[in-house]
């Protein structure tokens, strides 16, 4: 199984996981268009995505997830409050809901999607696994909590989000109101509680993280480098910083 990023951010999210039949979507928040010229970038074709996997209905998530299903003809896999939250979606699209710790399987594909606290409606992130190798996908956590850290010790490749540095946050341009949604419980991880994260749950048999979701107003991508050099320089665990203008390297899970 692989797992490329095709790019994270606040203007948009969407990660590729295949494998040598199967491939899916996670995340859909840029247009189709956009998607079709990240999976080239990526060397891969649009028409060989089996289904498209929603965490919440937020655009940067979920923008171009409506159009690309229509024109590909692949189902969108999401939550009912997902659904019922987001108004790109019509009564005609193929929709297929989800409840969390409710384990599917798309072709050789096992998906595994569970609770993480976020400002959304139902929202979920997903483990997906192949072969006995585990690639989870947690972006727009709020605060790490128990089941998250269960969940990251499962994984031999972690994408994770570091959203904001706590100090760039509290000097930054946003409004006081937009600042306290975005450090509070259900806004996004700061780079701190990444690695704390990270240090509690970093199992044996974690190979790779991809650092995700950069704010670019109150983060800078030096400071997650430091830090993940300072925790894992020199040791068994690669890692990237994931970028929202173009599509990063693919890794083998």
């Amino acid at each position: 199984m692989k797992l490329c990023v095709l790019g994270s951010g606040s203007g948009g999210n969407s990660t590729l996981v295949y494998s040598d039949s199967t491939a899916l979507l996670v995340d859909a928040g840029f247009s189709c268009r956009e998607i079709e010229k990240r999976l080239a970038a990526a060397s891969f074709q649009p028409d060989k995505i089996r289904a498209i996997l929603i965490t919440h209905e937020h655009g940067d998530h979920i923008r171009g997830a409506a159009l690309f299903s229509r024109k590909y003809g692949v189902p969108i896999y999401l939550t009912e409050g997902t659904a019922t939250a987001d108004r790109s979606l019509e009564k005609g699209d193929d929709l297929r809901f989800i409840r969390p710790e409710g384990n599917f399987a798309e072709g050789d594909l096992e998906i595994h999607p569970f609770s993480v606290p976020h400002d959304a409606a139902d929202p979920v992130a997903y483990i997906v696994s192949n072969g006995g190798r585990r690639a989870m996908v947690m972006t727009d956590l709020g605060h790490v909590t128990v089941r998250a850290v269960e969940k990251t010790r499962m994984a031999n490749l972690v994408m994770v989000e570091s959203n904001h540095d706590v100090e760039l946050l509290k000097i930054g341009p946003y409004p006081w109101s937009l600042k306290e949604r975005v450090g509070g419980k259900l806004g996004h991880l700061s780079n701190d509680d990444c690695m704390e994260l990270l240090a509690n749950a970093g199992g044996p048999h974690l190979s790779t993280v991809i650092f995700a979701h950069l704010s670019r107003q109150n983060n800078n991508p030096n400071l997650v480098r430091l830090n993940a050099d300072a925790f894992f320089g020199g040791g068994r665990v690669v890692f990237e910083i994931a970028s929202q203008d173009a599509c990063g390297k693919t890794y083998e899970v």
